[in-house]
């Protein structure tokens, strides 16, 4: 751990501290006068000599407390460390007090008024200097390492959760992939003209899933036109079985979303509408924007309730749901309505994220 000294790292902390030491000095100096019935100029060399002294030694008293690790001390040696400390600390405030202020005293006032320097009191007040300074330090040191602890922390959860979305996204490619290899082997059977066609537009897709972090937010605009890629390809194959329809608000366009988020959802609604059909199915996109700037995004699909429902792992919307979760740290922003012929999910991507990536 690299702290700079919480006194002499700043100017205002040195003002601080000295203003610290004024207030010492006028308790100080009230004290000798009111209550020792001492004169106020003896009084206050005496406070100046012993309050500046004891000022100096604090600052150098940081030194053994952040070199002594809490951590690796027993209580036992860090109550004879400190008691050792603080008793050469008392000798030496208190005999160089002593001299400094006799010596100043026999110039501007021969009559010494002080007598004994009142020893009991001062070395009570020592000992409660000393600890007050020590508490101090060893707070400050417990703020220190708690911040870095939060930083680091705060750090490690930034890259599990990198890490975590590289996983999903890992999984997004070939989950897709595999999907759209199978419908283009169908056609190269039934008819080889749209296979390679078929093949043209997914190269297509595919360089734009390779071209961006798949960790960055991207404006929604980029994601209709992927997503738009994506039907291209399915209508190849479906032809005139898949009609598409998008309501897109003008507002939208440029908000942030995660990348590749609609296309897993456009390609689970063609799955398990227009698979299962033998009439023609809509798939809808629908988006406008929420009072609190979120984004709201519908997609909607029709399916015959009388077909056999596909099964599948459901990797495309789990990853969805994780995904959302991490970079936005909510568990409410996917949701699900089914009716008796109509499937919906539901997304609200927040005006910002979390995880910043």
């Amino acid at each position: 751990m690299t702290v700079k000294h919480p006194i002499t790292q700043s100017f205002k902390y040195i003002l601080a501290y000295s203003g610290m030491w004024v207030l010492v000095l006028g308790v100080h100096v009230a004290t000798l006068m009111y209550l020792n019935q001492i004169d106020f100029v003896s009084s206050l060399i005496d406070g100046l000599v012993f309050n500046t002294l004891f000022a100096l030694i604090g600052v150098a008293l940081w030194y053994p407390v952040f070199y002594n690790d809490l951590e690796k001390q027993s209580v036992t040696n860090l109550i004879i460390h400190h008691l050792g400390i603080m008793a050469l600390t008392l000798a030496f405030w208190f005999s160089t007090g002593v001299f400094l202020t006799k010596t100043i005293l026999k110039f501007v006032q021969p009559e010494l008024l002080i007598g004994d320097f009142g020893f009991p009191w001062r070395i009570y007040t020592g000992i409660f200097l000393y600890f007050a300074l020590i508490m101090i330090y060893y707070l400050l040191i417990y703020g220190y390492n708690l911040r870095e602890h939060m930083l680091q922390e705060s750090q490690l959860r930034e890259k599990i959760n990198e890490a975590e979305l590289n996983s999903l996204k890992s999984q997004i490619n070939p989950h897709f992939l595999f999907n759209s290899l199978n419908s283009i082997s169908s056609l190269t059977i039934t008819n080889p003209e749209k296979a390679h066609e078929m093949i043209i537009k997914l190269s297509s897709f595919l360089r734009y899933s390779l071209a961006h972090d798949p960790n960055n937010l991207i404006p929604l605009r980029q994601e209709i036109e992927n997503m738009e890629s994506y039907i291209s390809v399915e209508k190849i194959r479906f032809g005139e079985k898949l009609i598409f329809e998008q309501q897109i608000g003008a507002s939208c366009f440029e908000h942030k979303v995660p990348f590749l988020i609609l296309q897993p959802l456009i390609e689970n609604a063609i799955k398990h509408g227009v698979y299962e059909s033998t009439e023609p199915v809509t798939v809808s996109v629908a988006c406008e924007k929420l009072p609190d700037q979120s984004l709201k995004i519908s997609i909607s699909n029709g399916f015959d309730p009388e077909a056999v429902p596909r099964k599948g792992t459901g990797t495309g919307i789990k990853n969805i749901i994780e995904r959302l979760k991490i970079i936005y740290q909510l568990n409410d922003l996917f949701s699900i309505q089914k009716t008796d012929c109509s499937f919906t999910v539901q997304l609200i991507i927040p005006h910002k994220p979390v995880f910043k990536n």
